[in-house]
């Protein structure tokens, strides 16, 4: 009799234990759920490097700049290029107006919502024959958090 009261103590600590077990693990999904009334979500990759020619403008257009990150804009040979963002940029060193000699700046280490900056660049191409355009990009940033 002392046994089967032992066999069943035991089963029962057992069961409990499963219990326990499936119900932490089965619960705090951490995955964030979408809005109600959201149709669809699509994760966006960040950019961090920009190429600059005079044909073709910056590449990518428009850039997504995640937070914490840095955009380097790189021109191609024998190019310059000026930047202007006019009265806000989405930088942590607040710079709005730079050219290919300061081309690296550091995003924010927070956006807290989805944000387009639109830009205007000048790229000025010195060999073999003198060639500027002005292109007008944009750098997007939040909204992905």
């Amino acid at each position: 009799m002392f046994s089967k009261s032992l066999r069943g103590s035991t089963a029962l600590r057992y069961s409990i234990a499963l219990i326990l077990l499936f119900g932490v693990t089965s619960c705090g999904d951490d995955q964030k759920k979408p809005a109600t009334g959201a149709k669809h979500q699509k994760p966006i990759n960040c950019d961090t490097d920009i190429n600059v020619d005079v044909n073709q403008g910056p590449s990518p257009d428009p850039v997504y700049l995640c937070t914490g990150d840095t955009l380097t804009w790189h021109p191609a040979a024998d190019t310059t290029f000026q930047i202007d963002f006019g009265s806000a940029g989405p930088f942590s060193d607040n710079a709005t107006k730079f050219d290919d000699k300061h081309a690296s700046h550091p995003g924010q280490m927070q956006y807290p919502q989805l944000y387009v900056y639109k830009y205007s660049i000048t790229v000025t191409k010195t060999k073999p024959v003198v060639i500027t355009k002005t292109f007008d990009p944009q750098v997007v940033t939040g909204g992905n958090q």
